[in-house]
C-alpha cells in the first residue's frame, strides 16, 4: 500500500467518525486529499457515494418526525439547486471545482467566527439549501453552507448535528444517482471503493459510539483547523494546475 493510500484511508476513517459525531467533517477531512490524488472528476462522484453512506449511519429518525417541516424546506431546496448544478457541471474545470470547493471551507470556517443574532425566514433558508445543493453536485461538499444556514435559523449545535444528516442523505443520494445516470461518470466500482465503503461505515459506526462523548470545544477547533489547512492545500493544487 502506498503512502498516498494510506493517507486518504485514514481521512475517510476520520472524516466519518467525525461527520456522524458532531454532523460535519466527512468532505472537509476526505475531500482534498481525495480530489488531489484521485483527481476531481473521479473523487466528487465518490465523495457523494461515500457521504450518502456515512448520512445514512448517522440519521436519527426521531428528528425526521420532530422537525418535519424544517427537513422538508431544505431537501426542496438543496434538490433544486442539485439539478441546477449538474445542468453546468460538465463545463467546469478541474481548476473552477478546486478553488470553488477551498472557497466553501473558508466561508464554513469563517462562519463559525461570526456571532448570528437574528434568526433568517423561510426564504433566507431557502437561499442557502439551494446554494448547498449547488455544492454538494459540484464539488461535494455542502457541510458549512448546510450548517450555516441551520445556525442562522437559530438551531443549536446539538439540534444541527441531528437535523443536517438527513437532509445531506437525500441530497448526496440524488446528486449521485444523477452523477452515475450522467455521462460525466468517470469511475469505475472496484476493490479499492468497496475498500473506501467499508472504511466508511467502520468510522460511521465508531462516530456513533463515541458522538456523546466528544467534547464540543474541541470539535469545533478541530473543523476549524482542518478547514483552513484543506483550504489552503486545495488554492495551492488549484494555481497549480491553473
Amino acid at each position: 500500500m502506498s503512502v498516498d493510500l494510506a493517507i486518504l484511508m485514514v481521512a475517510i476513517g476520520l472524516g466519518a467518525m467525525l461527520q456522524v459525531g458532531v454532523g460535519i467533517g466527512f468532505s472537509i477531512i476526505a475531500g482534498p486529499p481525495m480530489m488531489i490524488l484521485l483527481g476531481t472528476s473521479t473523487a466528487v462522484p465518490v465523495l457523494l457515494l461515500l457521504n450518502t453512506v456515512v448520512s445514512a449511519v448517522a440519521t436519527d429518525r426521531h428528528v425526521l418526525k420532530t422537525d418535519r417541516q424544517t427537513i422538508r424546506t431544505a431537501i426542496i431546496s438543496c434538490l433544486a439547486g442539485v439539478v441546477a448544478g449538474l445542468a453546468v457541471y460538465p463545463w467546469l474545470s478541474e481548476v473552477f471545482v478546486l478553488a470553488l470547493t477551498a472557497s466553501l471551507l473558508l466561508i464554513g470556517f469563517l462562519t463559525t467566527l461570526l456571532p448570528l443574532r437574528h434568526s433568517i425566514g423561510t426564504a433566507g433558508f431557502s437561499i442557502v439549501s439551494g446554494s448547498s445543493g449547488l455544492a454538494t453536485v459540484w464539488a461535494a461538499t455542502p457541510g458549512p453552507l448546510m450548517v450555516f444556514g441551520l445556525i442562522a435559523k437559530g438551531r443549536s449545535a446539538k439540534e444541527i448535528a441531528k437535523l443536517v444528516q438527513p437532509i445531506a442523505l437525500v441530497a448526496y443520494g440524488i446528486a449521485f444517482l444523477l452523477h452515475s445516470l450522467s455521462e460525466t461518470q468517470a469511475f469505475t466500482y472496484g476493490p479499492q471503493l468497496w475498500g473506501f465503503v467499508a472504511l466508511t461505515l467502520i468510522g460511521s459506526f465508531l462516530g456513533r459510539a463515541v458522538g456523546p462523548y466528544l467534547p464540543q470545544s474541541l470539535v469545533t477547533t478541530a473543523i476549524r483547523v482542518v478547514s483552513l489547512i484543506a483550504c489552503g492545500v486545495l488554492f495551492h493544487r488549484a494555481f497549480t494546475i491553473a
